[in-house]
């Protein structure tokens, strides 16, 4: 449990604050940012690409897969630097699937937390089914404008920051409830088991 609550606080509670204040951003200079995010996103792919192709030169025997991957990875990079209001069309999409996958984990640790004896997992159930419900907005509506786009983006990103935050926390004490009930159950059991040996 305690490995629990650690990869939940690293984890989750960073993304989620990052969320919001991407969000924050997105919505206040909605244009801009998306330029700058473009740019900086190439770089990383161009990057990476250029360390997957340095780690097979180095080592050939390893698989040419990534050699290609570090290829494309390259090739995509330029491409956006290139064209970074066409990429900027499709930007909304990559975060409404990062949102889904937001959603994949809220889901199981909606979960968790109903395992864990939560009365209010119909809540982060709800909050979970919100987040999916951004994440195809922004993948099914979002190419239509791009500014009014990166508007929406910023919106869902602050929920869905907020609502990790909040069932992080509902996790977390239902995680720590749980492990304090099993305690004191393993503490009365031991209080027995002393009575009856004196």
């Amino acid at each position: 449990m305690k490995e629990t609550l650690k990869r939940i606080k690293a984890d989750v509670i960073l993304s989620a604050i990052l969320c919001v204040a991407l969000g924050v951003i997105l919505m206040i200079w909605p244009t801009q940012v998306t330029k700058v995010l473009c740019y900086i996103l190439a770089a990383i792919l161009c990057v990476m690409g250029i360390g997957h192709i340095i780690s097979y030169m180095r080592n050939k025997l390893e698989s040419r897969l990534g050699l290609a991957t570090g290829i494309a990875l390259v090739i995509l990079g330029v491409w956006i630097l290139v064209q970074p209001l066409n990429f900027a069309k499709i930007f909304p999409v990559v975060i409404g699937v990062v949102l889904l996958m937001h959603g994949l984990e809220d889901l199981r640790m909606t979960i968790e937390a109903k395992q864990n004896g939560d009365t209010a997992w119909g809540i982060l159930l709800l909050i979970t089914i919100l987040n999916f419900a951004f994440g195809i907005l922004l993948i099914w509506k979002a190419i239509e404008m791009v500014q009014i786009a990166m508007v929406i983006v910023g919106i869902a990103l602050i929920y869905d920051g907020l609502s990790d935050l909040f069932v992080v926390y509902r996790v977390a004490g239902a995680v720590k409830a749980a492990k304090q009930a099993a305690e004191a159950i393993d503490v009365e059991a031991v209080e027995e088991d002393s009575e009856e040996n004196e």
